[in-house]
Formats: structure tokens, sequence, C-alpha cells
């Protein structure tokens, strides 16, 4: 059974001693769960960490969809994709989930006092707050009758609402969270927001836009510093003077009387400036500072396909030393075994860091994630595979998965800086039989040609770069990417990839006509 979306990630982006730290605090029990918003999913943690006792809040967003997925912690770590603190309430969350801790089926809200968690007055998260047969029955309410707003100044608005012979009385105002706090005495258990304070919101939007609160909110510091620049102040007569305009809910002066011009500050009294007498130099020897020593290696990145199996491709090191130019090597070159200490002393900083990039597209890392992830979870590693033995589509599915995101990342933020070779399928690894390969930043992105005799022919072409070729064209049988005399090309994300590999090796696709309408509703119009 494969992992929950939520360990899924833990183990896809934190390294070995971050996975290990963040299990040690969930199993202390230094994770607490602060605030927890089922309809956004999102929650905030308290996270205590193991080494101090310091305490850093974690943000958890979106982490009902696995593609959305975000994480913040309060702490300094931006060494890895995420952190201790991250990996412990991932796994709190994930515990809690499966106990059922979560569940809001019985949530009742008192009308009371809700909390409509948005920063102005949102169309669309009114809608999610509200029950839609509510916010029907406001829009129609406000054709026809409006709110009376008694009250409406320092972010608070006071208003009556006749409806159904009743006046219900509704109260919003601006929390110090910048949320809104609404009260109101009618009867609605399954909403944040009832019918009245629907009907509030979208007359104050209709009517003052989306800013509105922040328009009576007591801006009156703030007016009187623009004021000052011109010699008034708030207690001046500013009739046919100025006004003020807002602009994302801030004030702005605008001056009506062009006749008023800005008043000069006054200039401070200058004082006399004492000249201290020179004192006898005392020459000191000149010390010249070493400069910073060149890196006197560069670190190349290899694509070897000599492999015979899916993905066929593997990522290897190449270190030698470097030319005076710093773009290429000045002789041979060793492949290292990355899986070991490294000196990289004599690198430059963006070679170690592709060295890192590297360790994680090793063989041994992808085998751990697939081990972790497939069916044959803790027992991939013992599995024996012959080279002639093609893999399942799950395992081709998750390898895929995981590399793509790291070659994104290594052709995209290194490709400028690193040195890209490319070793052909049959030859051996040796400096001679290194090519130049260019990575380009553009991606490859897919088209299709149909053609229809007795039955359909779809061509997979490819726009690459300023060029276009067809998928057939493609000098590896790897579906990750498009490569094409010594030039690069990565896809846009998985589907792509996923979509490529059904037309290889030819680029072509033969669809019978009793099947046509089917694969142009599912694969061709998606």
């Amino acid at each position: 059974m494969a992992l929950p979306h939520l360990l899924k990630y833990v183990y896809t982006h934190g390294t070995d001693e971050v996975i290990r730290r963040g299990k040690k605090i969930h199993a202390i029990g230094f994770v607490e769960l602060v605030e927890y918003d089922d309809l956004f999913g999102s929650a905030v943690f308290r996270v205590k960490d193991d080494s101090y006792s310091t305490f850093y809040k974690v943000y958890i967003q979106k982490f009902k969809d696995p593609k959305g997925l975000s994480l913040r912690c309060s702490c300094p770590y931006n060494i890895g994709d995420i952190c201790r603190h991250e990996t412990a309430a991932l796994f709190q969350l994930q515990e809690m989930i499966d106990k059922g801790h979560l569940q809001t089926e019985e949530v009742e809200y008192d009308q009371r006092h809700t909390v409509a968690k948005m920063k102005t007055i949102d169309l669309k998260t009114l809608r999610l707050l509200s029950s839609p047969t509510t916010f029907a029955d406001a829009e129609k309410y406000l054709r026809t009758q409006k709110a009376s707003i008694e009250q409406a100044e320092n972010e608070t608005v006071k208003a009556s609402v006749p409806l159904d012979g009743q006046v219900y009385k509704v109260l919003i105002r601006k929390n110090e969270e910048r949320n809104f706090d609404t009260s109101c005495d009618y009867q609605d258990t399954e909403h944040p927001l009832c019918l009245p304070k629907v009907i509030v919101f979208l007359q104050l939007l209709n009517n003052h836009g989306a800013n509105y609160f922040d328009s009576i909110r007591n801006w009156d510091k703030e007016k009187n510093k623009l004021l000052e620049a011109y010699g008034y102040s708030l207690s001046d007569d500013l009739k046919g003077k100025f006004e003020f305009v807002y602009k994302d809910g801030k004030p702005f002066l605008r001056v009506l009387d062009i006749s008023i011009k800005r008043v000069a500050p006054v200039a401070a009294p200058v004082k006399p400036v004492l000249i201290p007498q020179k004192e006898k130099e005392i020459v000191e020897p000149e010390v010249i500072e070493d400069e910073t020593p060149k890196p006197s290696q560069r670190l190349g990145v290899v694509f070897n396909f000599n492999k015979k199996t899916y993905p066929y491709f593997t990522i290897d090191a190449v270190i030698g030393d470097s030319n005076e130019a710093a773009d290429g090597f000045a002789g041979k070159a060793e492949k290292p075994d990355i899986s070991r200490y490294i000196d990289t002393d004599k690198l430059s900083e963006d070679d170690k860091q592709v060295l890192t990039l590297l360790r994680k597209l090793q063989e041994t890392e992808i085998n751990k994630y697939i081990s972790r992830n497939s069916p044959f979870s803790g027992i991939w590693e013992n599995i024996i595979h012959q080279e002639d033995d093609d893999l399942p589509g799950e395992t081709k599915e998750l390898m895929a998965e995981y590399l793509f995101p790291r070659l994104k990342k290594l052709c995209s933020e290194q490709a400028e800086s690193t040195l890209f070779f490319l070793l052909e399928e049959g030859k051996t690894f040796k400096t001679a039989n290194l090519q130049p390969l260019q990575v380009s930043p553009e991606e490859a992105r897919p088209h299709f040609i149909v053609k229809k005799n007795t039955q359909y022919n779809i061509l997979c072409r490819v726009q690459a770069g300023s060029m276009e070729y067809d998928l057939g064209d493609k000098e590896s049988n790897s579906p990750l990417f498009f490569l094409y005399n010594h030039q690069l090309f990565l896809w846009k994300n998985n589907e792509v990839v996923h979509l490529a590999e059904k037309f290889l090796p030819s680029g072509k696709m033969t669809v019978a006509e009793d099947e046509w309408s089917k694969t142009l509703q599912q694969f061709l119009l998606p």
C-alpha cells in the first residue's frame, strides 16, 4: 500500500537527518495543534525543538491537496526543502487524520460570534463560508431591499436587517489578525456566515468595494502627517483645499487648490566647525591582502546513456583541473565515487551545490524512494532485477516522479554555470568519449497532428527552442526529456512526460476508427 501523500512529501523532500529528528520530535510529543481550518485545509502547529527550549510555528496550507501542499516554519533552517519541525508537524497531522481527531462533521457554529477569515470582502470567500442557498437568498434580497447601516467607523459596522417580519442586528469588525469578527442573532449552525451577515457583506462590497473596512479605519495620524507637508492639520478647514482618496485601503492626499504649495523645511542653524590640527602621520607598512584563490577544479555532469532499463540513463559526475577560463577541463577528468566523501575545497560554490544535487540522483537514492512508496515497501532493494526485464508501470511512474523535479532543478537553476556532458550508448566512460551537452532552460512543448486514412494516425511533434522536430527524432529512449543534436530540453511537468512516453519510440500512435471518439475525449482534448 502506498504512503499517504503527507508522509510521501516528507520522504521526498527531507534528508535522512531531518526525517530522523522530525520523528524524534513527534515521538517525544513536542508538537501541538494550535489552529485548524477544515474548510481551507490549513493547520498551524507549535513545535518545540529537540535540542533547545525554543518553540517554532509551522504553517501548513492545502494539506488535502497533494499538489497544492505548502509548508512554512518560523525557524531559520534553509539548507533543505523542509526542516525537522515541518517534518514533525506533518507526522503529527497524519496521525491525527488517521485517528479521526480532525473530523468536523458535527461542528456547530454559534452566530453570536464567528470569524470570517479574509483580509478584505472577498466574494469567493463569502461563497465558501455560507451555503449556496443563503448566498442566493442574499443576492435576491438586495435586489429589492437594503440593510440599514447604523454605524460605520473604526473598522466596525453595525447594521439592521429586516427579514421575515423580524429585525436582525449584525455586527462586523476587523480583529487584530485583520480578519472579520461577526455577530448576529440569526440561527444557522451549519455555516460561519448566516443570511443577514452575507446580506451586509454583499451590500458593503457592492456599494463601497472590497477595501471598505480600511476606508473607515481611523487614519487621523497618517492624514495629519500628509497635511503637515503643506502646513495644515485635520483641525483646519480643508474644504476646497484637500481631499483624501484611498488606494489599496490606504489614504492618499489630493491637493484641490493649486495655489497651496509644500512648506519648505526650516534649515537648521549652521554650527561652527572646528578644524582639528593634524597629528604627525605614522606611516604603516602596506598590507597586501591575499586574493581569494580561484577554484582550481571543475565538476562536470555526465548524462550516461549506457543503462539498458528505465529510465535509460544515469547521472554521473566527473572532476578535473579547470582551464584558465574555468569553462572546461585542462586535461583528463576522473569519475569520483560521489557516494563517499569528496574534498570540495578546490571546487566553486556552484559546483558544490551541483554535487549535492547529483547525490540525490544516484540509483541508491532512487531505490530508497521506490522502496518507501511502492507496494514492495521495505524489500525493493532486495529484489533482483535482470537487465532485460522491463519494470512495472507503477515503478516507472515512481521513478519519473522522483527524478523529474530534480532534473528540472539541476537543468534550470544550474544550467549556465555547470559543465554538462553526454556519453553515448555503447561508449566506455573515459574523457575522450565525453561530448559537450547543451542544456536549454526552455521547455520542450509537444503538439499533435492527426491524419485519417482507414484509421487515425496521431503524430507527435515537439517545439524545442526555435526548431520543431518529430518526437521520433529524439536521440534517447528516455521519456524524461527531449534530446537532439547534443541539445537537451526538459518537458513542462510529469504529465507531459507520461504523455510523451505513450508515443515512444516511433513518435506516432495509431487509433482504430471505433476507438477514435474515446481517444479524442480522454487523451487528446484534455
